[in-house]
């Protein structure tokens, strides 16, 4: 399916695109569209999940988006900043009680050039640590901000 399914994309051919995934498990479509991000590194990738995501709001197709900007296509100019925005609405849909989404934010807050700063980070390692009282990363967060006042 690849094959096909990336050619649609490729060629802006969104329709034809989503008729041929409409049978995937949500899994499948992520395994699909990240193979494909990986092999040609295209945005038109980023757009498909987009026209998909206007559709239908799902933290899950937020979460594909994120994680194609932060891998396959953080080459690009404003890739974690779109990213960003991704992994709040994630945060957001979940209502802050998904730690998973919780680290993306600090994952954006711990890369070189950070789009996350000081105090949504410490934000977000306390709610992390209200959830999973030994998240590491979380505590880790908090450290480093008392050690630096």
């Amino acid at each position: 399916m690849t094959n096909q399914l990336d050619e649609f994309i490729l060629k802006g051919q969104f329709t034809e695109a989503k008729e041929r995934t409409k049978e995937l498990s949500q899994r499948e479509l992520d395994e699909e569209l990240m193979n494909i991000a990986f092999s040609d590194s295209s945005i038109a990738n980023y757009s498909f999940i987009m026209s998909l995501l206007v559709e239908k709001e799902t933290v899950e197709l937020h979460d594909m988006a994120f994680r194609l900007m932060v891998n396959p296509l953080s080459y690009l100019d404003g890739a974690y900043y779109a990213a960003l925005y991704h992994a709040r609405r994630c945060v957001e849909l979940t209502d802050q009680q998904d730690v998973g989404y919780l680290s993306n934010l600090l994952f954006l807050h711990k890369i070189p050039n950070p789009v996350v700063g000081e105090e949504e980070a410490f934000e977000t390692a306390k709610r992390m640590l209200v959830l999973v009282p030994d998240h590491r990363v979380a505590r880790d967060v908090l450290k480093r901000r008392y050690i630096r006042k």
